[in-house]
């Protein structure tokens, strides 16, 4: 993924709330909403818009995004590992091999590793680590107060200094 300009972070993440926009602009940042949001819905999305920090946003290092995938607890990572690993309906036997982004190939050696090679216990808790890692820096807001756990925050952007 290549730099991810300010507007579009911010409306992606108001968006991800639930907020229905048709743009954002700015700075100063503002936003147009789609008919259809309520007024608590637009007041949710201008508190965001009014405390969004205007930088632009940029992959995380795997490094780092794989410290924060190692510092889960074991309940929170047991979760994020049975969402990842659970099949897709007639499409694939596990969730995270439907990533398309960069990390894709290196997502499939590590399904082989994890499921063929035999790995001790010790090797395929690191390689779910290092394979959750990579399914976040190319899907960044997975892990940012997913469904099956909203106590877990891990981003695979960081914002552009």
């Amino acid at each position: 993924m290549a730099r991810m300009p300010a507007a579009s972070y911010l409306a992606s993440e108001i968006t991800r709330k639930g907020i229905p926009i048709i743009s954002v602009s700015g700075p100063p940042w503002t936003v147009a909403y789609d008919p259809s949001a309520t007024q608590a819905q637009k007041d949710q999305g201008d508190a965001l818009a009014a405390a969004f920090d205007g930088k632009d946003r940029q992959p995380r290092p795997l490094w780092a995004i794989r410290g924060d995938v190692q510092a889960l607890t074991t309940a929170q990572f047991n979760a994020t590992w049975a969402d990842l690993s659970a099949p897709v309906s007639g499409q694939a036997p596990r969730k995270y091999l439907m990533d398309y982004g960069p990390n894709a190939s290196a997502i499939f050696v590590f399904d082989w590793a994890l499921y063929v090679s035999g790995p001790t216990a010790a090797q395929q808790k690191a390689g779910q680590i290092s394979l959750a890692a990579m399914y976040v820096q190319d899907n960044w807001a997975y892990l940012i107060q997913p469904a099956f756990d909203p106590s877990i925050n891990i981003s695979g952007l960081e914002p552009v200094s």
